[in-house]
């Protein structure tokens, strides 16, 4: 079986004999309109509330947008932001920043990105299939991503992780486009300006999300060695040294600034990591074997297919649906038989191989951690479906065609289950419900118009997490006032937890008691609490779970 066919030779054909339907450029319109639907459909839902990633990351834009300055008072930071105490990259916050000043502070404006994100990645994973292998993988592959339940969820929420695909699969079509010697396709002419610009951008990418960090360089270090002949031989022309040093040092310009602060400055940078390591505690031997271990994971049906993460808030339901499975196996036996043959194989194996090492520091596979190998998983089924299908049609038509109907209805049924799910029971499970604080959210939009009603407003902290970075967002707060005011909170590990800032207070168990007792006498007190907590009766508005009717929040005045 192969999949190493030009498109570039079968064009004009394409172009003149097909249908108008058929053509590459309407399928692909099709799958992408597709894609967008899913991604659109339903804001506010699928997930419903603010999770408080998503949150620092919308506060942190805002507060730039508006100031000029993150939230702990740093203008524009470059190489990463505190936030809740622990560090995040930068790319995600400021790419947040035109959303919010074309649709101002709210959650399904700070969500555009990642959808938007995820829609791009549908012309990018084809232009990639495409330029590897030929077009019919590479609109294979945006199907597959478009309907995808891993991409999905990602593309959903205002997490680093949801231009993860994206910015994993940039690297590649960069590579591609100035016609670097790392495909089959021989006769096209390095472009050594456009290199320059690939370099740029792919260095760019580096400043997403921490685990594309550690993906981005050591996927193309494989690239050049596993290509090293094509590269020997491109620099015997002056083109092709002009396009591989363009591309190399560009990147390096941009790229080598970061690795500086990780290497010298991890103290700062890599706070968030500081305390995990790479091979775990105990002795050497075992601590390898736990490495090897955790980096095959990565591959196992029960991680891609079955249970992703315990932490239901990191991942969908599902990574891959079932009918992936096989033809990820067949594209993988592809790769493997042309392996010394083929560039294009090559690129695609290597980049599989890479995508775990953003998840290796510490515990099992983490679906947001090893999110750069979603768009390698999906073109490898792709060569899989294609390679097959091909082969299948050269040997025996009927039993092609048996094939590709038995594929169809796996496709259409299983997701349709899915989305059915997704759209629907998913919104209502309890841990969705509290993880993503969508009572908190609600209860903040009650509060909103009748703040200024009250001199201190107490929230729960039970069953939440860092509830202040929701409410700043919730409330639509004002920067200016979050910096100007008096705020305080406390550092436990490498988080800092906020336990007041302007008017709004969080009942830590040590920090409230005090900070209560000193209000003066007559204050007007509003209470977020759960039903009965702290002794608080007569709520007068309550929040009420959705799976199951009870009362989630009572908003009391004591």
């Amino acid at each position: 079986m192969t999949c190493n066919e030009n498109p570039e030779q079968t064009s004009e054909k394409i172009d003149v004999k097909m249908p108008f339907w058929r053509r590459p450029a309407i399928i692909l319109l099709l799958i992408l309109l597709l894609a967008a639907f899913l991604r659109l459909v339903k804001p506010g839902q699928s997930p419903p509330g603010l999770n408080q990633d998503e949150a620092v990351h919308i506060w942190n834009a805002w507060c730039l947008l508006k100031m000029g300055k993150d939230q702990t008072g740093v203008s524009w930071p470059i190489f990463y932001f505190r936030t809740i105490g622990s560090n995040n990259t930068p790319l995600y916050i400021y790419a947040l920043i035109p959303f919010l000043a074309v649709g101002g502070l709210s959650i399904w404006t700070a969500r555009l990105l990642s959808a938007v994100a995820g829609i791009a990645c549908i012309p990018v994973i084809y232009y990639v299939g495409s330029r590897l292998f030929n077009r019919n993988v590479g609109l294979m592959a945006a199907l597959l991503l478009a309907l995808n339940p891993w991409h999905l969820h990602l593309s959903r929420w205002a997490i680093e992780p949801g231009i993860s695909p994206l910015i994993s699969i940039i690297p590649l079509a960069m590579l591609l486009w100035p016609n670097m010697p790392i495909s089959d396709d021989k006769e096209r002419v390095p472009r050594p300006l456009i290199a320059v610009l690939a370099g740029v951008i792919t260095g760019i990418c580096c400043y997403g999300y921490w685990a594309v960090l550690f993906f981005i360089p050591v996927c193309l270090a494989l690239i050049v060695i596993v290509n090293l002949p094509a590269y020997r031989d491109s620099v015997r022309t002056r083109t092709g040294v002009l396009v591989i040093m363009a591309f190399f040092i560009s990147f390096a310009a941009i790229f080598s600034p970061l690795a500086w602060q990780y290497i010298f400055h991890p103290e700062g940078i890599a706070r968030h990591a500081a305390d995990k390591y790479w091979l775990g505690p105990g002795p050497l031997p075992i601590a390898i074997k736990d490495f090897v271990v955790r980096y095959l994971q990565h591959f196992s049906p029960s991680f891609l297919f079955v249970r992703p993460i315990i932490n239901p808030i990191h991942s969908s339901p599902i990574l891959f649906h079932w009918y992936m499975l096989p033809i990820m196996f067949l594209g993988l036996i592809v790769l493997v038989r042309n392996f010394l043959s083929s560039g294009s194989a090559r690129v695609l194996f290597v980049s599989l191989f890479a995508y775990p090492l953003g998840d290796l520091i510490i515990g099992p596979p983490n679906a947001l951690r090893s999110s750069p190998g979603l768009c390698s998983l999906v073109l490898l089924a792709a060569v899989g479906a294609v390679s097959t299908g091909k082969w299948l049609w050269q040997k025996n038509r009927k039993t092609a065609i048996s094939a590709f109907v038995a594929f169809a209805v796996a496709v259409v049924g299983l997701n349709a289950k899915y989305l059915s799910y997704f759209y629907g029971a998913y919104n209502l499970r309890p841990a969705i419900y509290h993880f993503y604080h969508t009572d908190l959210v609600e209860a903040c939009r009650w509060l909103k118009p009748r703040i200024n009603e009250f001199d201190a407003v107490f929230c729960t902290t039970t069953f939440m997490n860092m509830p202040y970075i929701v409410t700043l967002v919730a409330l639509d707060y004002d920067p200016h006032k979050w910096l100007e005011e008096p705020r305080a909170c406390f550092t436990e590990g490498e988080f800092d937890y906020y336990f007041f800032y302007g008017k709004m207070h969080f009942m830590y168990d040590k920090p409230f008691i005090p900070t209560l007792n000193k209000l003066p006498a007559g204050a007007k007190i509003l209470a977020i609490v759960r039903p009965g907590e702290f002794g608080l009766k007569n709520p007068i508005h309550q929040i009420y779970r959705p799976y199951d009717g009870e009362p989630s929040l009572w908003i009391c005045q004591p």
